[in-house]
């Protein structure tokens, strides 16, 4: 069995992290309709990003409007920027898709708090045995200047 089914789950051409559960109510433009999702963050089937989670930052550059940038991070790069609070301290979110079914338009980026983790699971277990006096390698460092946030190391 591949590591990365130990601790994610298939769902289609995604794998989901199911350690991660946010609870996600949308309503509808249209009819205005209630919808309540159990979210959770999923992997990229992209090439360059295959197998990575999205991370997204509102950035605002002097005399520019607010734009959204976004870094691709592996499992471990997630347990190490939650571990070191760095998605909390500069307000990222993750992008996220429902468990069952699909949401019906793009889907949402929420923020997660330590608070969503399941206790005891795979990844709360993978973000406590982070090193945190340790810098961050140079990969995770290098995605993050994608969103303007400089990690020393």
């Amino acid at each position: 069995m591949l590591l990365g089914e130990l601790w994610l789950k298939k769902r289609g051409k995604n794998m989901l992290l199911t350690d991660i559960a946010v609870e996600h109510t949308r309503v509808s433009k249209k009819d205005g309709v209630r919808q309540t999702y159990l979210l959770h963050p999923f992997t990229n089937t992209q090439r360059d990003t295959l197998g990575k989670f999205e991370i997204v930052r509102d950035v605002r550059e002097p005399g520019f409007k607010e734009v959204k940038r976004s870094a691709f991070v592996s499992f471990q790069q997630l347990a190490e920027l939650y571990a070191k609070g760095v998605l909390e301290k500069f307000g990222f979110s993750v992008r996220m898709c429902p468990g069952q079914g699909t949401y019906p338009v793009a889907n949402p980026a929420k923020k997660i708090l330590p608070t969503s983790i399941k206790p005891g699971s795979s990844f709360d277990l993978a973000v406590q045995k982070v090193d945190v006096s340790k810098p961050a390698v140079r990969e995770l460092r290098d995605a993050l200047l994608r969103t303007y946030v400089k990690l020393e190391g």
